[in-house]
C-alpha cells in the first residue's frame, strides 16, 4: 500500500481557521480534490498498461478513496499488492523454484535475456533452470504526479473561495 502524507503545523492551523469560517465549502474542496487524484492515479495507470500484456484492471480497480475525519482528510490509495513495484520498479533479482522442479514457460512469452534450453525451446516451450536472474522493472509513477495534480488543484479552488 502507498500512502502520502502532509504534516505541517502552520498548514494545519491555518487549514482549521479556514474550517472554521467556511466549514461546507473547505470539504466539498476537499473531496472534489481527492477525486481529482483518484481520476488521475486510474488514468495513469491505464495509459501505462494500454500497450501491455495486462487482462485485467486489477491494480486500477484496487486504486481507492476515502474521505474521514467527518470530511476534513481525503486519502487516495492503492490496495494492490504490487502497487508499490509499480510505482518505483525494482532493483535486479533473482527469483528461484518454490514448489516445482524447474522453472519453465511458453517460450513465446519468455522475457528478454532469459535464455531457454535449446531441446525445450524447439518444442515451443522454454525451461530455464532452478534459478533466473531477473533484470528488475522499470518505475511508472502513477500515485505521486497524481497527488501533485491534485495538490494544485486543491490550492486552485482554495484560492477561488478565498
Amino acid at each position: 500500500m502507498i500512502t502520502m502524507k502532509v504534516d505541517s503545523a502552520k498548514f494545519q492551523k491555518d487549514i482549521e481557521r479556514f474550517v472554521r469560517k467556511k466549514d461546507g465549502e473547505f470539504r466539498k474542496i476537499l473531496a472534489a480534490a481527492t477525486a481529482k487524484m483518484l481520476t488521475m492515479a486510474k488514468k495513469k495507470v491505464r495509459g501505462y498498461t494500454a500497450r501491455s500484456k495486462v487482462k485485467s484492471s486489477y491494480l486500477v480497480n484496487n486504486i481507492i478513496q476515502r474521505i474521514t475525519s467527518g470530511g476534513l482528510t481525503g486519502e487516495v490509495t492503492s490496495h494492490a499488492g504490487y502497487s508499490q513495484a509499480f510505482e518505483e520498479g525494482t532493483r535486479p533479482h533473482t527469483i528461484r523454484i518454490r514448489t516445482k522442479k524447474v522453472l519453465a514457460g511458453p517460450k513465446r512469452g519468455a522475457p528478454a535475456g532469459w535464455n531457454a534450453g535449446g531441446k525445450s525451446a524447439s518444442m515451443g516451450y522454454a525451461i530455464y533452470g532452478k534459478k533466473v536472474q531477473h533484470p528488475g522493472t522499470h518505475p511508472h509513477p502513477y500515485m505521486y504526479p497524481a497527488w501533485k495534480y491534485a495538490c494544485r488543484y486543491f490550492e486552485q479552488l482554495l484560492a477561488k473561495v478565498l
